[in-house]
């Protein structure tokens, strides 16, 4: 709610800021929150106090930052733009705070705010001339002091203290108003909300996480609707809009949390041998695949890996039971069963599994690949909102007023970055594992999906080492947050199916293959259908083939047909003008002979 009223009110601010003359709102808005009495004219002092801070925090903030990144050499319009959104958002609080005040005083304290912001639209009254043009402002007010005395605060201890229990008035009438008797609905929610949070994280009794979330909805949205009928002023359409924005967000992350979103019984990808003829005949691929990443294998040359094999990995990895590891990895690769060498618990963050290839003949290096897990319980869920909370509400923002297009790539990290960085813990013990696991002298490569494959990412571009990755967020954006360089990750292949939302968190930094995402008769499916690592992989196999000749059959005859086999997916778009011709009865060949 505290985000959705910042939000509201800096939207006001941006239509404010493209007034005649500017910022005239926010002026008259600061002035009558800081007058104390509401029949006089707001005090000379007021209005220098509020002239100063309008032009410190619009226009020396900004030059501050710039100055501050021309001397680290960070440029000085980087500094500038990040001076710029610094001072927007105190700006922003000093508003809301402003607001609130005239809130809670009531029909008075509104009716000064319209007088002052009449008397100032009249005159072009705006920040900065206000103390200059003092005299003519006050005149337009029924009764006028002739003696600036302590009383109208014209002197600034005195200012500071009235602006102080101005504040502690807000704070304790805006308690009083939810917490008092005629307002009950209020507490027995917040206290609903709270005994059922509590029952849903501890561990004791099974309680679905589902219905913590829907009663978070309910509380916020119960909150949200006695703050509109108190404060009418306040709770403005754009504050509205971004409310059911965060609600939407929040219901969806933790009510998701609240189911496995993983298999945790996995059965293999392929099989190596035919069991019995299926639907599906053996398809080793031909030689014009319609997606680059075919041709690509990874590892040792004398232990190599295909792409299906690393999306056969990524998928084993969602496997519970550490002791079935060995029967999938044989029944997946047969002859040609990598060793499994390290198998962490289910419940680990991040939980990631390595097997070795052995090279053929026993001669060369082999091939050790760390396969890391999904989203796939509420633990993931919340990483994942650790992870990307800050650049999903940029990237949501985005899609009303394009920031991220507008702001320098380099800008927009530091935003994230500032937020904090992310916890190392993710990935420092893989890390020493792969450390010490090149002494050996093997090829190492990461694979993963989702959630795992960011942090395969991460890992590969910290330790300069190849990797597959499905459906994984990016990292462009959040690189300073991670502590990588972009740079790094442009070894790091992502495979990318179209329609997965997963995908578009963030921006890509390494080398993206772009894959279709149809349903069998050819129709789009579903953005969570192509978040799915079968439907990924069994598209893979289509496409490109398995030169092992393995069986896929009983995971890709729902996704795929024999007849599609090794052909792109593109569906001819007819010429507008051609159809309309033809509508017309006309016919383009014709008119061409003639």
């Amino acid at each position: 709610m505290l985000l959705a009223l910042v939000g509201d009110e800096m939207s006001d601010l941006v239509i404010d800021a493209i007034d005649r003359p500017p910022l005239l709102w926010c002026l008259a808005l600061l002035l009558a929150a800081l007058q104390r009495d509401r029949r006089l004219a707001p005090a000379r002092s007021s209005c220098e106090l509020v002239d100063a801070s309008l032009v410190l925090l619009t226009e020396l903030v900004p030059l501050i930052f710039a100055l501050r990144g021309f001397l680290l050499r960070r440029g000085f319009w980087h500094g500038y733009m990040q001076g710029g959104l610094v001072a927007a958002f105190l700006l922003t609080l000093a508003v809301l705070l402003a607001d609130l005040a005239i809130a809670v005083h009531g029909l008075h304290a509104q009716q000064a705010l319209r007088h002052i912001y009449h008397v100032l639209d009249k005159h072009k009254i705006f920040p900065g001339i206000l103390s200059v043009r003092y005299e003519t402002f006050r005149s337009h007010f029924e009764v006028v002091s002739t003696v600036e005395t302590d009383r109208n605060c014209n002197r600034l201890a005195t200012l500071l203290y009235w602006s102080g229990r101005r504040l502690a008035t807000v704070l304790s009438d805006g308690w009083t108003v939810v917490t008092a008797g005629q307002h009950l609905g209020v507490p027995t929610v917040l206290a609903g909300w709270t005994i059922i949070s509590a029952l849903a994280m501890q561990e004791v009794i099974d309680f679905p996480v589902s219905i913590s979330a829907i009663m978070m909805v309910v509380t916020v949205t119960t909150l949200s609707i006695k703050m509109a009928w108190t404060f009418p002023d306040i709770a403005g359409p754009f504050y509205t809009v971004i409310l059911i924005f965060f609600i939407s967000a929040a219901l969806g992350l933790q009510a998701g949390g609240a189911f496995s979103l993983g298999p945790k019984n996995v059965q293999p990808l392929m099989t190596a041998r035919f069991a019995a003829p299926g639907d599906l005949p053996p398809w080793r691929g031909n030689n014009l695949p319609p997606y680059a990443a075919c041709h690509i294998t990874w590892g040792s040359p004398a232990a190599p890996v295909t792409l299906l094999d690393l999306a056969a990995l990524a998928l084993i990895a969602y496997e519970e039971n550490c002791d079935e590891m060995g029967r999938l990895l044989q029944e997946s690769f047969g002859s040609r069963s990598p060793r499994l060498e390290h198998c962490s618990t289910y419940d680990a963050l991040p939980r990631w599994v390595s097997v070795r290839f052995s090279p053929a003949r026993g001669i060369g290096r082999g091939t050790r690949v760390f396969a890391l897990k999904g989203t796939s319980s509420w633990r993931d869920v919340y990483a994942d909102i650790k992870l990307f909370a800050t650049i999903e509400v940029l990237q949501a923002l985005s899609k009303i007023v394009p920031i991220l297009s507008l702001l320098p790539v380099a800008l927009v990290q530091s935003i994230v970055g500032f937020t904090g960085n992310a916890d190392v813990k993710l990935w420092n013990e893989l890390e020493d594992s792969i450390m010490a696991g090149q002494s050996d002298g093997d090829a190492m490569v990461l694979t993963g999906h989702s959630l795992g494959g960011l942090i395969a990412q991460i890992v590969a571009a910290r330790q300069q080492l190849p990797a597959l990755v499905f459906s994984s967020p990016g990292v462009l954006y959040s690189a300073r947050r991670f502590q990588i360089l972009p740079e790094s990750a442009r070894h790091v292949v992502v495979l990318v199916p179209d329609g997965d939302v997963i995908s578009t968190v963030d921006e890509q930094a390494g080398v993206v293959q772009r894959i279709a995402c149809l349903e069998k008769n050819g129709q789009a499916a579903s953005a969570a259908k192509c978040h799915r690592l079968r439907k990924t992989a069994c598209e893979v196999w289509r496409a490109c083939g398995d030169p092992w000749a393995r069986d896929f059959s009983n995971t890709c005859g729902s996704y795929v047909s024999a007849d599609s086999l090794g052909k792109p997916l593109v569906e001819p778009v007819a010429d507008p003008w051609q159809v309309a011709q033809s509508e017309m009865g006309i016919n383009p060949l014709a008119q061409e002979v003639e």
